[in-house]
């Protein structure tokens, strides 16, 4: 559920908090770096993700492990690809978002803070 921008207090955010919204539609461009001293938490996702193989968001972790992600909010849904839900991601420092798939977008948006 999405909190209205007038409801939502200096409290309410941890300090030194920052507001993520990145895309790229090139492919095997890095969208977004979780900072050194920061984590993330959010959701990302390709608009392509479920329409065929080869279209994620490429998740790189800071000690080189890799995860491939689909779909999700930014997916173009459709009655034979339905979107899926997005998960809720926990991304630390030196994780890296990557597009792989075609000129097609993976999008990252959520809040990066002190870790």
């Amino acid at each position: 559920m999405l909190t209205a921008i007038d409801d939502v207090t200096s409290t309410s955010l941890e300090p030194n908090s920052k507001q993520i919204c990145a895309q790229s539609n090139t492919s095997g461009a890095v969208v977004y770096t979780v900072p050194t001293g920061k984590k993330f938490v959010g959701y990302c996702s390709h608009e392509r993700g479920n329409w065929s193989q080869g279209y994620y968001a490429e998740i790189i972790s800071a000690d080189g492990g890799i995860a491939r992600h689909t779909g999700g909010f930014s997916q173009m849904g459709g009655g034979t690809y339905p979107a899926m839900a997005s998960p809720v991601l926990t991304l630390l420092a030196g994780t890296t978002v990557k597009n792989q798939g075609g000129s097609n977008y993976v999008c990252v948006m959520g809040v990066e803070s002190d870790a």
